[in-house]
């Protein structure tokens, strides 16, 4: 950063020592034995016909010399004879007017504009005049100007200088390039960024752009107003709002860069709308007085604005150590030292024939403009980079979001369907194999014992019971309605009762209350269920126990479920050899083992301090994890 603020400073002195250049330049090129400056003349003024001719030094400027002059004055200068002797001789007139005549020997050579009032005024453009060369006289060469001025508008003479014609181009060529051809293009520049940044104003509601493009459009009136020949009778309006003029642009590039660094605020507006008011009043009271002590004054004030802002600038400046800020800081600076500059040269030693460097203060404003819309299409673009960022993280988060949403419908629906499709296989076996299942037990009840057969239609019976018995738990488990692990425990229990009170079996019933209202899929439910019936059903069978506990208890994210018969230790009361409590042996074992991996866990089955148990460990799945019913739901046999 310290680099790029070296560059920006080198820059500013590279255009401050142009700038002096030219001055330097133009007087180095009127140096020599063939070019002469003229800076003595004769004055006769024709306002006051009683006093004589006198001597007076070039330029002469009316507005401080004789502000009161209003009517034509004869300037007479003697030519020297070696500045005549090339083949082309010519006159380099810097600044004269407002409307002039040249006479040379005696010969009217020039005449630029009409005495008439009020006045044109040609006295801001430079002019080269090729002297006739059969004019010339050996000896004695006289150049008489007739300035012809009034009140309020700046007349008079710059220095004269006299020599070969291919000499003094360039010095005209350098006149043109500074006076008349850099204003328009000035004029033409200020006035495009004026409207762009009204325009841009305009659409951003941004008043920073507003006080430039204001100010630019002030500008650019009033370096082209310099350069209107013959305003007629608004000639005294022109001077008046030429003069107010500078002051406005300074008020309104004031408030420009103090709104870049947000110090626009009712202060500022207050002590800039207070220096506008000061203006208009010395520029009413000049105009109708007519006293250049009024102008200089105006200017004075001007100047100290530009200076008190830039002082602002620059405590901003080295407190913020920013490339805006010393942008901001170079720009007022430099308008403050042009300032400076132009009123020392024009107001305290009345150099009629100086260049004016405040017109081209205005493009170090112009670069801080520039910065100010590269800054800000910098941040719009970061902007809009970030807003599309986060409109592409919406987009995407809504994208997710609907694809949840479609796969939960799709979910829900598949659900539907299974649901649906449970319904008609829970109708079909209720009324048709439960129906069948009901018939044959009552013809069953109803067949008459043999003699030999009493004990197979015992056992058909109870086989049929079973049957029905398995048939309503699987209809319970599928039920759509989902119930906790405890109501179908408890459903189960209703269904076990009549046959656990049959075998004489009393049931101690135990399940706790943080394991009541656990909730599972129906598949892990009905494979529980045929694990605990299992369980039932070989004690019923095979234990000859009196008591069994069934115990529902949750540790941490897992369930326990243990069917605990005393069968062992009222076997070994009466005697008998214990035997497992498993019909089948290892095929009960199996069916209960692969029912509980499928939910996950694991059953251990096994001789207990008690008597049997069978103890049932398995994990309670989250909703997410709870994989889908018909992966559970197949028979396991």
């Amino acid at each position: 950063m310290r680099a790029r603020r070296c560059r920006g400073v080198r820059g500013w002195l590279w255009l401050l020592a142009g700038l002096a250049l030219v001055g330097f330049g133009m007087a180095a090129s009127a140096q020599g034995s063939d070019v002469h400056r003229l800076v003595q003349a004769e004055l006769t003024d024709h306002t006051q016909p009683a006093q004589p001719p006198r001597r007076v030094a070039l330029p002469d400027a009316w507005e401080h010399t004789a502000p009161h002059r209003d009517g034509r004055a004869s300037y007479r200068l003697a030519l020297p004879a070696q500045a005549l002797a090339g083949e082309q001789p010519a006159i380099f007139l810097r600044r004269v007017g407002n409307v002039f005549r040249v006479r040379f020997n005696g010969e009217l050579v020039l005449s630029v504009g009409e005495e008439r009032r009020p006045l044109p005024n040609y006295g801001q453009e430079p002019h080269l005049l090729r002297l006739p060369r059969h004019l010339v006289r050996a000896q004695g060469n006289e150049l008489v100007i007739d300035v012809i001025g009034e009140p309020r508008r700046e007349a008079g003479l710059s220095s004269v200088w006299v020599g070969p014609a291919p000499r003094l181009e360039p010095m005209y060529e350098q006149a043109m390039n500074l006076q008349v051809r850099g204003a328009w293009v000035l004029t033409s520049t200020s006035a495009t960024l004026g409207a762009l940044a009204l325009l841009v104003a305009w659409r951003t509601r941004q008043m920073v752009y507003g006080w430039f493009g204001l100010g630019n459009l002030i500008w650019a009136w009033r370096v082209s107003a310099l350069h209107v020949h013959d305003p007629g009778i608004w000639a005294g309006l022109l001077h008046w709002v030429f003069e107010l003029s500078y002051s406005l642009f300074v008020a309104c590039m004031g408030m420009f860069l103090l709104t870049l660094v947000q110090r626009d605020g009712p202060v500022a507006r207050r002590w800039m709308g207070s220096f506008v008011a000061v203006a208009v009043g010395l520029s009413l009271a000049n105009a109708v007085f007519n006293l250049p002590v009024l102008r200089t004054v105006h200017l004075l004030l001007t100047l100290l604005v530009t200076v008190i802002t830039a002082g602002f600038l620059a405590r901003l400046a080295l407190g913020q150590r920013t490339p805006t800020g010393w942008l901001l800081l170079a720009a007022a600076a430099t308008g403050g030292v042009f300032g400076l500059r132009d009123w020392i040269v024009f107001r305290v030693w009345h150099d009629y024939e100086a260049y004016t460097w405040t017109r081209y203060a205005i493009l170090a404003l112009m670069l801080v403009m520039v910065w100010q819309l590269v800054e800000d299409y910098a941040r719009s673009l970061a902007a809009q980079r970030e807003a599309t960022r986060r409109l592409r993280s919406a987009l995407e988060a809504k994208e997710r979001e609907l694809e949840r949403i479609y796969q939960e419908r799709r979910d829900s629906d598949r659900q539907q369907a299974v649901m649906a499709e449970r319904d008609r296989l829970l109708r079909d076996m209720h009324d048709g194999l439960g129906g069948r299942l009901v018939s044959a037990i009552a013809l069953a009840r109803q067949m008459p014992p043999g003699d030999g057969d009493a004990g197979a239609v015992q056992e058909l019976r109870m086989a049929l019971d079973d049957c029905l018995t398995e048939l309503r738990i699987t209809l319970d488990s599928l039920e759509a309605e989902q119930h906790s692990l405890g109501e179908s425990l408890a459903e189960m229990r209703f269904r076990l009762e009549p046959s656990l009170r049959a075998a004489g079996i009393r049931l101690v019933w135990d399940v706790h209350d943080d394991a009541l209202d656990a909730r599972l899929p129906a598949g892990h439910t009905l494979q529980i269920l045929r694990i605990v019936r299992e369980a039932f059903t070989n004690i019923i069978k095979h234990a000859q126990a009196t008591v069994v506990w069934l115990t529902l208890a949750r540790e941490g994210q897992r369930l326990r479920i243990t069917v605990l018969d005393n069968g062992l230790r009222q076997r070994a009361a009466a005697g008998q050899t214990p035997a497992l409590s498993l019909q089948g042996g290892k095929r009960g074992m199996a069916n209960m083992q692969r029912r509980a991996a499928l939910l996950g866990g694991q059953v251990e089955v096994g001789p207990h301090p008690e008597g049997w148990q069978v103890d049932l460990r398995f994990p309670v799945p989250a909703p997410s994890e709870a994989p889908p019913d018909s992966a559970l739901g197949g028979a396991v046999v």
